[in-house]
């Protein structure tokens, strides 16, 4: 079985049109195991055609999902494989297979072995005969279903309506019948109201699809009277426009970059909580950091904030870029033409000695020589004895004594 867990962003399974459109009322997890046990059979019919009985670990089966189960035994999860095996479902609901139809079960034949030396369970099972023959002619109809996306998705309605776009990516989508939509959604006794079923089933779906980078459509929808009841239902698909592509995909790098850094994390919750999620402002502070460091990015976001709590910034974001690239707070305003290079003296900070050891030095003098150079008296911080005599240019200087006057601006 391909690894969901792996940095791929697309493992394809190519599942036959009647093992999209199944009327049953399948969970998400379900469904996500249903595309896995598929995904395996495929791998093993590639090699061995005759195949009637694939095997593969729960531990496999178990990627397929986006949570971490906390159930250790196992029950939960055995038991929805059963279901699986127990329970008949609708094949080929919209009638599109022309080999996969009629009523059965998921899976058959299913049994659970442990090792118990390692505690490893591994699953074996069968599939209805005319879905493990399509899956070896492959000369039925099928769709790419990128089990990478759905993996990722976390509605089941979300799952079913981008398998039913992917089934008909070539063609349009027909028009269906409230009622083929409600056995293929898995809500034939759910939401009889039009305006909760849109609430909490079609609009979900349709905004976690369209929000999801790794998906490259749009999808609507429009219901369809006759005389006063909805009796049908019609989705539109297009193509995502490269600008929401590129922003989605843009959003989905700040995320994994912000995912590590802690620094960030620790600026962004000083902003107010509607602004700290937005991807600009997560880009703005990143950048801060990279360019600027913690302190002055630290100093800027506090700025911003206080002057937007006292009513003074109309754009939270706009004002914290601009204060981050232009320096509202002050953090490195050091009137550096009337710094000398005498400033200097009392700059501390530590060197490494000649073995090797960590030293905390101090400027004690700083006198000009003939060539222009500044001879620079290093001294320990701890005693005050001289450590060393460096040689040092007027420019060395001054950003040392710049570097002091910010710490002592900071204190």
């Amino acid at each position: 079985m391909s690894n969901l867990d792996g940095m791929k962003r697309a493992v394809i399974l190519q599942k036959p049109s009647g093992t999209i459109a199944i009327g049953g009322n399948m969970d998400i997890r379900e469904r996500k195991f249903y595309n896995a046990f598929l995904k395996v059979a495929e791998e093993i019919l590639k090699k061995d055609p005759k195949q009637h009985i694939f095997t593969t670990t729960l531990t496999e089966l178990k990627k397929a999902l986006n949570v971490k189960e906390k159930d250790k035994n196992n029950a939960t999860l055995k038991k929805i494989i059963r279901r699986m095996h127990e329970i008949d479902f609708e094949y080929n609901v919209l009638g599109k297979d022309k080999i996969i139809e009629g009523y059965a079960s998921l899976i058959d034949n299913v049994k659970f072995v442990t090792d118990l030396r390692t505690g490893t369970i591994t699953v074996s099972y069968s599939l209805p005969e005319d879905v493990r023959i399509s899956m070896v002619k492959k000369n039925g109809i099928y769709a790419s279903i990128n089990l990478v996306v759905v993996k990722g998705l976390k509605s089941k309605y979300s799952v079913v309506l981008y398998e039913l776009i992917r089934d008909y990516e070539k063609v349009e989508i027909p028009k269906m019948s409230i009622t083929d939509f409600r056995k293929i959604f898995g809500v034939e006794n759910k939401y009889k109201e039009m305006a909760n079923l849109r609430r909490r089933v079609l609009e979900p779906a349709i905004k976690e699809l369209n929000n999801n980078e790794n998906i490259d459509f749009l999808v609507s929808y429009e219901l369809i009277k006759q005389g006063k009841a909805y009796t049908h239902i019609k989705f539109h698909v297009k193509p995502k426009p490269t600008q929401i592509k590129l922003k989605q995909q843009a959003k989905k790098v700040l995320s994994e970059e912000l995912k590590e850094n802690t620094e960030a994390k620790e600026l962004l919750a000083m902003i107010p909580p509607e602004y700290r999620e937005k991807a600009k402002v997560v880009s703005v502070v990143l950048g801060g950091l990279k360019e600027r460091g913690k302190d002055y990015t630290k100093a800027q976001i506090e700025y911003t904030v206080e002057k937007y709590k006292a009513g003074k910034v109309k754009d939270f974001v706009i004002y914290l870029k601009k204060a981050i690239e232009e320096d509202y707070a002050g953090f490195e305003r050091v009137e550096t033409d009337i710094l000398t290079p005498e400033d200097a003296v009392g700059f501390s900070g530590y060197i490494y000695g000649k073995n090797g050891e960590k030293v905390v030095v101090r400027i004690g003098y700083v006198e000009k020589d003939e060539d222009g150079d500044y001879l620079v008296r290093l001294d320990r911080a701890d005693t005050g004895e001289l450590y060393e005599w460096w040689k040092k240019d007027e420019d060395w200087l001054l950003e040392r004594a710049k570097r002091k006057k910010e710490m002592e601006r900071s204190l």
